[in-house]
């Protein structure tokens, strides 16, 4: 499973496959911010993150005792990943743990982005991923999963796309006004669901996951397309708005 789209938290490996997320203890404590910037009165512990690579789950794998690997094979089956249960080393139970691991990778990257206080007083690894999984009935067939991801922007960077904008249609740097009335539209536009980025994994046979995601909104897109409308930017000759379009985005 690929984990293209989501973004590794704080203190994880950008590389390795996440395996799991311990909560501080004594670590940095830090304010709890909910939706919105706002304060919910609470604390929150760092996490502190373990990470490996395929390579080193299939070399563990390989050096299991047989019941090991038998129980092993059965938790992953009853978590609904298709494998046989056998304590022989077998290549269906070594991609069905990698399969697990790569989900695990996803699940606690997606907590620590959208629900870290999750984290911060639960322990995650893959003993309490599969039994999660089991719990909730997955056993016998992989389930197509689904993340949400919401995008933030701090007003500074907002700040400067606006301002890229304007300056591309216009010749002149943005105005105070222009930047708190854009700043406004697309953060109201970035808090509405229809907004967030979604990416489906979809489980195709033993060895191949489909990914399908849904990108979120684009500010940049949404500025250009809004800002070509203003009776300025149609006067103004300086660009079309095919050519700085592409420029914005890097296509030229």
């Amino acid at each position: 499973m690929s984990l293209q789209g989501f973004t590794p938290p704080s203190g994880a490996s950008k590389t390795g496959i996440i395996t799991g997320s311990t909560p501080s203890v004594g670590g940095a404590r830090l304010p709890l911010i909910g939706p919105g910037g706002t304060g919910t009165g609470g604390i929150a512990k760092k996490s502190t993150f373990s990470s490996t690579s395929a390579k080193q789950i299939v070399s563990d794998y390989r050096r299991m005792t047989p019941a090991f690997r038998k129980a092993l094979s059965q938790k992953l089956k009853d978590a609904g990943y298709q494998t046989p249960v056998t304590g022989e080393y077998s290549g269906a139970v070594r991609q069905a743990l990698l399969d697990a691991y790569s989900d695990l990778s996803a699940e606690i990257t997606y907590l620590a982005n959208n629900d870290p206080a999750f984290l911060e007083t639960n322990k995650v690894d893959l003993n309490s991923f599969l039994g999660q999984r089991s719990a909730g009935g997955g056993g016998g067939e992989r389930k197509p999963s689904t993340y949400i991801t919401k995008t933030n922007i701090r007003p500074e960077t907002l700040e400067a796309t606006i301002d890229e904008v304007v300056r591309s249609y216009t010749g002149r740097g943005a105005t105070a006004e222009e930047i708190a009335k854009w700043s406004e539209k697309i953060n109201t536009r970035l808090a509405k669901p229809s907004s967030f980025a979604e990416t489906t994994y979809t489980p195709q046979g033993e060895t191949t996951t489909f990914q399908e995601v849904t990108p979120a909104f684009s500010p940049k897109e949404y500025l250009f397309q809004q800002i070509a409308k203003t009776d300025e930017a149609k006067a103004n000759k300086v660009f079309g708005f095919y050519n700085a379009f592409k420029r914005a985005l890097g296509v030229s």
